[in-house]
């Protein structure tokens, strides 16, 4: 049964990335601002104990224009690797064998900072670090 904090939704507020956190300047060029990572995929989790942990999605940008199939046409594909420093705590429900989620906040925590994985299907939470670095991978692939 998951708790009342990996099923709050934080949806009404744009979760972002300051400029204080590493990485998270390429992530905004790419992107044209910080996403809110809307149906992201979680490619990867690993927890570490001594190093760095690390969470990986699939992100895409999706635009106005349609398709032949009068689908959106999204561009901009990468994955986007959040690279955790010393976790402090986390609360995690619901890993399946797809993990799609409805968006991806960063926010100040006691200690460092909080990485909240609101949920849509499968997998969602909180990680709580002293630290994190934001790094993009483009796929450089479109897909309608």
């Amino acid at each position: 049964m998951r708790s009342k904090h990996v099923v709050s939704r934080r949806c009404e507020r744009q979760g972002g990335a300051s400029s204080e956190h590493s990485g998270a300047a390429d992530v905004i060029a790419w992107f044209g601002e910080w996403p809110s990572f809307h149906d992201a995929e979680i490619s990867e989790l690993h927890l570490h104990r001594r190093l760095p942990s690390r969470l990986r999605v699939h992100y895409w940008r999706v635009t106005s224009a349609l398709d032949k199939r009068q689908h959106f046409v999204c561009d901009k594909h990468a994955t986007v690797t959040f690279e955790l420093e010393d976790i402090l705590n986390l609360e995690l429900a619901d890993f399946s064998h797809q993990n799609v989620i409805f968006a991806l906040h960063i926010e100040p925590a006691s200690a460092g900072v909080r990485l909240i994985l609101s949920p849509c299907y499968g997998l969602a939470g909180w990680i709580e670090a002293r630290g994190i670095r934001v790094s993009l991978e483009p796929h450089g692939i479109a897909f309608s």
